[in-house]
């Protein structure tokens, strides 16, 4: 902003100036002068309107031209009569006095609407939380997500798509701008400064890509609560060593369609090349009541259902699909295993938010009858350079058909977490009753944490249990063992109805410039898997602490910290570490 200030400043003294010395050459310096300094305005970082932009541009097209005449008049100055030169230089000055007329104009209009006047110096992407030992000396930008402060900022605060909470006791020195979202001041927060929400200048929105921000805002609300697909956009694509390459089209379920829509669609559609059989997953939604009294209280309560026939895992929480076809098709490592499953759902997924559940909440009622089947392994490998490494093979399952009713809970940010400067946190319960004749009851609790230790380091953890009353059929059992529970064991080494897992990290920002792009963690994994039939609650009791397998290790991972490479080593016994290289989150 002050750069801008100092520009159009600069102009309007001019003017005074101008006028007095009309000789042509001071002229040409005073072109020379507007024209760099505008040059080194387009070069800063300052964040304006795209409408302010249109007319700096559109002054330094002006001056351009009149250079040019005034370059042209020079040349043919001794061949023109002297009032003549003298009239077409008057000319000149008159159009340069025209435009620094508009400066003074646009001028007052920077007064008048405040425009954001920071050159940021913090930029986050995300939900973002300054926290209460947290100083931030600059300005502060944040895109698609909330800003909650405890501790200070010293600047400016622009939030697009986001609200702006200000805690007690926290100190905010500068003005507030929201593209669209709200700003809320707690009563012992110091706030010195102005506000300014839904600024429009800085919220204009683009007609060609025809954005529309209440949708915008819909999807970032529920955006924690979407699953990756295998593929890309309307692609559907995954590999595994059961059907081969599964291909077709897919439409993501989305909640703008679902809430701006009388009926929403979703689902996938291929054909699995090694099974030479067509898969599909096909299902509607309804919004049956959407309240939405503010960004921060909603009500939104869907009815649904679905058909399917395709291939079936209950790995997905172990790895995510398109990281699992690369490892497949790379290195012969299918972290899933796979059953054929042709059935229906039906439920009702209800999302709340008000002031006492700042994050969304989740509970789905899901009513399940599915057939299952087993599937054998096709693939040896694929690539020619593991033949020494083949496929694991793919374990049968309970063949029939089960029935269930379950109740699940999900709540937190967790999955939108990115970096080191942000902490969040997910929880995810889910209670399962089977109708037909094994009539179990399977409980999973599973608690997830990233916390931000500062800037340069933090610490990330996963807390899961899981327990029935009953043994279990294969496809509901529960393994633990290699990748993504307890890395330095053969894979599903451990199975049982009763589990116990911890996963905790602690990830290092590179310290050097060296190799910046890469990261430096140590972690530790405990486990405990038993099988006994009894209450849901049972079975826990460890008798033994060799019971309880765990390992160690260090790794390097991309700034990301989404692929990763791990060193691991059992505390039970002395063997060489098991390398792993993972291509999705952890947990």
């Amino acid at each position: 902003m002050k750069k801008i200030i100092t520009i159009l400043s600069l102009i309007l003294l001019t003017q005074r100036i101008f006028p007095q010395e009309p000789e042509e050459k001071k002229i040409e310096t005073l072109i020379d002068e507007i024209l760099k300094k505008i040059e080194n305005y387009y070069s800063s970082e300052e964040i304006i309107p795209e409408q302010q932009i249109q007319k700096q541009k559109e002054m330094q097209r002006q001056l351009e031209r009149i250079k040019k005449q005034l370059e042209l008049l020079q040349k043919q100055k001794e061949f023109m009569d002297a009032e003549k030169f003298q009239e077409e230089i008057q000319k000149i000055q008159k159009e340069a006095i025209e435009i620094q007329k508009k400066s003074e104009e646009l001028l007052e209009i920077l007064k008048e609407k405040q425009l954001f006047p920071i050159s940021p110096t913090f930029r986050f992407k995300g939900d973002t939380e300054i926290g209460e030992n947290d100083f931030i000396e600059g300005d502060v930008v944040v895109e698609d997500g909330d800003l909650i402060v405890y501790g200070r900022i010293n600047g400016n605060i622009l939030v697009e798509n986001g609200d702006v909470i200000i805690k007690n006791g926290a100190e905010v020195t500068g003005n507030i701008y929201t593209t669209n979202g709200e700003i809320k001041i707690s009563e012992k927060a110091k706030f010195t400064g102005q506000r300014y929400e839904n600024f429009s200048p800085l919220a204009e929105i683009d007609r060609i890509t025809s954005y529309n921000r209440k949708k915008h805002r819909t999807e970032i609300r529920y955006r924690q609560f979407y699953e990756e697909q295998p593929g890309v956009d309307n692609f559907y694509f995954e590999f595994e060593r059961v059907s081969g390459f599964k291909i077709g089209v897919m439409f993501p379920r989305k909640y703008t369609s679902i809430i701006y829509r009388p009926i929403s669609m979703y689902g996938y559609g291929g054909y699995a090349t090694k099974l030479h059989r067509w898969i599909f997953s096909f299902g509607i939604d309804r919004a049956l009541i959407d309240v939405s009294e503010s960004l921060s209280k909603s009500f939104l309560l869907i009815f649904g259902g679905r058909v399917f026939s395709t291939i079936g895992t209950k790995d997905d929480w172990l790895i995510s699909p398109n990281a699992n076809t690369i490892s497949a098709l790379i290195w012969n490592n299918d972290y899933r295993d796979y059953f054929k499953h042709e059935g229906f759902d039906i439920y009702f997924d209800i999302y709340i938010q008000n002031d006492f559940l700042p994050d969304v909440q989740n509970f789905k009622i899901n009513y399940s009858n599915a057939n299952y089947g087993s599937e054998t392994t096709k693939y040896i490998r694929y690539f020619k350079w593991n033949e020494k490494r083949p496929f694991r093979d793919n374990p049968a399952v309970y063949e029939g058909n089960l029935k269930s009713l379950s109740l699940s809970y999900r709540t937190g940010k967790f999955k939108l977490v990115e970096g080191f400067k942000k902490s969040g946190f997910g929880m995810f319960i889910n209670f399962e009753r089977e109708l037909g004749k094994f009539n179990y009851n399977i409980l999973i609790v599973e608690f997830r944490a990233r916390l931000n230790l500062s800037n340069y380091d933090n610490f990330g953890l996963r807390f899961r249990v899981a327990s029935s009353d009953k043994v279990l059929p294969k496809q509901k059992s529960f393994e633990l063992g290699g990748f993504g529970t307890l890395y330095a064991f053969p894979y599903k080494s451990f199975e049982g109805n009763k589990m116990m897992l911890a996963n905790i990290e602690y990830i290092l920002k590179n310290p050097v410039d060296i190799f910046d792009f890469v990261n430096f963690f140590i972690f530790f994994d405990a486990g405990y898997v038993q099988t006994a039939e009894g209450k849901i609650t049972s079975g826990f009791k460890i008798k033994n602490i060799n019971e309880i397998k765990s390992d160690f290790g260090f790794g390097f991972g991309t700034e990301s910290m989404k692929t990763r490479i791990y060193f691991a080593w059992r505390t039970d016994a002395k063997m060489p570490p098991i390398i792993v290289v993972r291509l999705s989150n952890p947990f």
